[in-house]
């Protein structure tokens, strides 16, 4: 497991900051969506709400791999991307339900539950090294 650097954290728990997850399926067909959910929780995972990622479910449970990208829209653009592992879902406890109020109180939409991913590697996404590995 590799560490999250405290920039990239706090890039992650930023609301104004883009998300994107990416998975693959078994045939490595990629699928890309936005996930304003996706946080750090810690400096070694990353969480996001299940709200309707049908096909992100279904990748991360068959192969278990996962990439964030989160970046700015400011000049210079600032981003990272971490690369991780996918240890399940959490459908009750603690973590479940902040995700859960939170999303309830900004979007008004149910959770079906939270998603947490290992992190593995962290690379710049943006200047002034972009593609360089932090972790």
């Amino acid at each position: 497991m590799a560490k999250m650097p405290k920039e990239v954290m706090d890039m992650l728990k930023d609301p104004q900051s883009s998300k994107v997850l990416a998975t693959c399926d078994d045939a490595a067909r990629l699928n890309a969506v936005p996930k304003g959910t996706l946080t750090a929780v810690d400096d070694e995972t990353v969480a996001f709400a299940d709200i309707f990622g049908d096909k992100t479910n279904v990748n991360l449970k068959a192969t278990h791999k996962a990439a964030v990208a989160v970046f700015t829209m400011a000049l210079p653009p600032v981003g990272y991307q971490v690369k991780g592992t996918f240890q399940g879902f959490q459908t009750s406890g603690a973590l479940f339900d902040t995700f859960a109020q939170q999303v309830k109180q900004l979007l008004n939409l149910d959770i079906r539950a939270v998603g947490t991913i290992k992190v593995d590697e962290v690379y710049a996404a943006g200047v002034p090294k972009p593609g360089a590995k932090l972790a």
